[in-house]
């Protein structure tokens, strides 16, 4: 994978102001920075975790962290504080620079940073102000009059945190140290052949496929016409990194014991008989012709273009038969991840067969109900082992020199996890059979 932002790549993008979001890096294209929207070539060739601002209208590569800060005492040897903001009235007119002149000075090409040194020398209150709120203060200038923004590579920690900050229902509120348990309680590694059931907008495929990089097999299951995972384009992976992830449809697990043929010959039937006739075909390519025709040059060198990246898309792309499909899903999985929103023990008792002795099944579910049903059964199950069914709380800290302490708004939970580890179920020894079960021991005293 490149560590340079490339032409098409997908990027997560942190901002001064506290904001994130994923980015399409076209060179046509453009993005807000501040209030400026510049074009996006000029990211194009920067490494990855570069912070850029904005300068003449363009992405110019700064140096520094997104909130550079010319006070002390984030670096060095820490001093308590003597003086204290007890005596400071906020009356709105410490400022000596109006509004008007603040303006005339940004419109004169005066940069932030010496905007905001100009704001300072203005004040009648900085030398009054603690350290901590000099830092609070160059913090919101520093936002308003030099927003920056830096481009990250998309991971499965960073997509997850996106997503959980803007649209958590679509990952079932999944939350990325509850992801990093079910890739470890999953034991995956490269070279391993997994079987996923993903409703999570391909999260967990790809946090899959980013440990295993393209070493083995991930069988992803799915229901209706086609896998839903728009996020796996996110990650940026290459052909050999997405061919090992092989969608199949769930209603192959029931037909794997069946005789091959058969079914070969079935879809064949039932393939011919969707067939459209030649007079369809006809008429589809003439009204797509038709269409075509009333575009402009350059939308039709656009179409061309797409159609074309289309097609080589598909020869870059393996092609698997049914046939090669079910023999892959026979083939014994070493792990076992379930994270859908369908019933957890319906999905794990017909999935459980794929799954090898002494090999770790992980089911995530957001609700405790359904994993709780699951326990029940599968603890009164002689095959499973180490079932344990985990509820992660995660509270994050602010950590600086002086003023160390846990954030005030956080994540209440991100689900459930249940796993455990299938074993061979054995009959008892012959020996044991006639053993009686001794009465249980009372501490109770018999009363004469």
């Amino acid at each position: 994978m490149s560590d340079l932002i490339r032409e098409g790549d997908t990027v997560v993008c942190y901002t001064s102001d506290d904001r994130v979001f994923f980015l399409e890096i076209l060179s046509k294209m453009t993005m807000r920075v501040g209030k400026v929207a510049v074009p996006l070539k000029g990211a194009i060739g920067h490494p990855l975790g570069t912070i850029f601002e904005e300068s003449n209208k363009a992405l110019v590569a700064v140096t520094g962290g997104l909130f550079p800060d010319p006070v002390a005492p984030e670096v060095g040897e820490f001093q308590v504080p003597t003086n204290d903001n007890r005596h400071y009235t906020d009356t709105n007119d410490s400022q000596k620079l109006s509004n008007i002149e603040i303006a005339n000075l940004r419109a004169s090409g005066v940069n932030g940073s010496d905007l905001i040194a100009k704001l300072v020398e203005n004040s009648d209150t900085w030398d009054t102000k603690t350290d901590f709120s000099k830092q609070k203060y160059l913090k919101k200038k520093q936002q308003k009059y030099m927003p920056r923004v830096q481009m990250v590579r998309c991971t499965a920690m960073s997509l997850c945190e996106v997503y959980h900050v803007r649209q958590p229902f679509k990952i079932l509120n999944l939350r990325a140290d509850t992801l990093g348990q079910i890739v470890q309680y999953a034991n995956i590694y490269a070279g391993a052949h997994v079987v996923v059931v993903d409703t999570c907008m391909g999260l967990v495929t790809g946090a899959i496929a980013e440990r295993m990089l393209g070493h083995g097999h991930i069988m992803a299951g799915f229901e209706g016409q086609q896998v839903a995972a728009d996020t796996l384009r996110r990650f940026n992976f290459d052909n050999t990194v997405m061919d090992a992830i092989v969608p199949f449809p769930l209603h192959y697990i029931g037909q794997l014991n069946k005789d091959e043929a058969e079914l070969v010959a079935a879809e064949q039937k039932k393939s011919a008989e969707m067939d459209s006739t030649p007079e369809e075909i006809g008429a589809r390519q003439r009204e797509v012709a038709e269409r075509i025709a009333k575009y402009t040059p350059e939308e039709q060198a656009k179409y061309n273009a797409k159609k074309e990246a289309r097609m080589k898309a598909r020869e870059n792309k393996t092609r698997r038969t049914p046939t090669d499909v079910r023999n892959l899903l026979r083939k014994t999985a070493d792990s076992l991840i379930i994270a859908a929103n369908y019933d957890p023990l319906e999905t794990l008792q017909a999935l459980l067969p794929l799954l090898g002795l002494s090999k770790p099944f992980v089911v995530y579910c957001e609700y405790l109900e359904p994993l709780t049903r699951a326990f029940d059964v599968l603890q009164r199950t002689d095959s499973i082992l180490n079932l344990q069914l985990n509820d992660t709380w995660t509270r994050e800290y602010q950590v600086l020199p002086g003023r160390t302490h846990p954030e005030m708004s956080m994540s209440a939970g991100s689900g459930y996890i249940l796993s455990g580890i299938k074993v061979e179920s054995s009959p008892p020894p012959a020996s044991h059979a006639n053993l009686k079960v001794l009465p249980r021991r009372s501490n109770k005293k018999q009363r004469n």
